[in-house]
């Protein structure tokens, strides 16, 4: 059973929010480090750990968790899961990365980003967004 639009949209706006509470988070802890380092220890390596971990967290979490569990936190809360089109099976992890391939750099584009996500809501007869027809993929309702 294919997943409704509003699930889908409140699904990606809780792993927004999910992302934007997780940089929150390394922002404080390098906060917290750089201000118990004597002044001039380490300048700098706090803040280069933080964005090589965060940076590594935003490229393989939505991948790794569509691959290994059928969706990020969000989709996983509202109930969905990511399939193959063809067949509805599970993703590979290539699958996985593919997909994020053709989502990720949407984002950099003025307007494609929004338009990606927002196409679900008048696609038919799958309700995919951009990146789930190049992908191949659809979100149903997890069971």
């Amino acid at each position: 059973m294919l997943a409704g639009q509003g699930a889908r949209l409140g699904a990606r706006a809780l792993d927004g929010v999910f992302q934007v509470a997780a940089v929150i988070v390394v922002l404080v802890v390098v906060g917290i480090v750089q201000a118990l380092l004597p002044r001039g220890a380490g300048v700098g390596i706090p803040t280069a750990l933080a964005g090589i971990v965060g940076v590594v967290a935003v490229l393989f979490y939505e991948p790794f968790m569509n691959w290994k569990y059928g969706g990020t936190f969000g989709k996983r809360i509202c109930g969905l899961r990511i399939a193959r089109l063809n067949d509805g099976a599970d993703l590979s992890f290539g699958q996985a990365v593919g997909r994020w391939a053709v989502v990720f750099p949407m984002g950099f584009v003025p307007f494609l980003g929004l338009l990606n996500v927002l196409w679900c809501c008048w696609d038919e007869p799958f309700r995919q967004c951009l990146h789930d027809k190049v992908a191949g993929t659809v979100v149903v309702k997890r069971v």
